[in-house]
């Protein structure tokens, strides 16, 4: 979808949901390879829900009761176990994946609401085109961070183009959950590295953050691209 000055807010509305949608499947079983890894670590491995350390003397523990219940010679004791084994493990993987759900539900939910205005903020930009961003130490270790004031004239969703040039990197991060959703991130070889993000916007001013890791300062800049 190309958007620009002509798209309209159903467009934009219609777009973020559908972002919205396949970063809610994408934390559903239907995720395939996602969910895959951790269906082979909890049923083989229930104890590691409660961490790595923890985790690994539980199946230890399991392992020597096994081992002595076989040197006892009781096969039907032994099945037993490895089938309680196997059902903790089933049970586990149910509640991490009700877990995940839920939490990827509730942060759908937090992507749909409109983010209020932060009083206090000055210098903003109501239509900024190629604005150029500085890079900052960020609050979080080893990342660097730029922002920008953006005044929004009215309630609306915001298509905001974040593009940094000669940048070899592959992660931006979009601080700020609400009201947020990220299109798309990425660049080809020799190519500069773009960001689409959808902003559910009060009316006011809005420090928008984007954060990459340490290491690069490439030159970037903003535009909102709808009016």
């Amino acid at each position: 979808m190309k958007i620009d000055a002509h798209t309209t807010q159903e467009q934009l509305l219609k777009l973020s949901e559908q972002v919205l949608r396949r970063d809610l499947l994408q934390s559903t079983p239907l995720n395939i390879r996602f969910f895959l890894r951790y269906l082979i670590l909890f049923l083989l491995f229930p104890g590691m829900v409660f961490g790595y350390k923890v985790g690994m003397g539980i199946t230890l523990a399991f392992c020597a009761a096994l081992v002595g219940i076989l040197f006892w010679g009781s096969e039907a004791a032994s099945a037993l176990a490895i089938y309680s084994w196997l059902s903790c493990g089933f049970l586990v993987q149910l509640f991490v994946t009700i877990g995940v759900v839920r939490k990827a539900w509730r942060e759908r939910e937090l992507r749909r609401c409109y983010r209020p205005a932060t009083p206090g903020l000055h210098h903003a930009q109501r239509n900024p085109q190629k604005y150029p961003l500085r890079w900052r130490k960020s609050n979080t270790e080893g990342f660097l961070a730029a922002h920008l004031i953006l005044q929004a004239p009215q309630r609306g969703i915001y298509a905001v183009l974040v593009t940094l040039k000669n940048y070899q990197g592959a992660q931006l991060i979009t601080q700020g959950r609400q009201g947020t959703s990220l299109v798309h991130a990425g660049g080809g070889k020799g190519s500069d590295f773009n960001a689409l993000v959808l902003y559910r916007l009060e009316p006011g001013l809005h420090e928008l953050i984007w954060a990459i890791p340490g290491g690069q300062h490439p030159e970037a800049e903003v535009s909102v691209l709808n009016h």
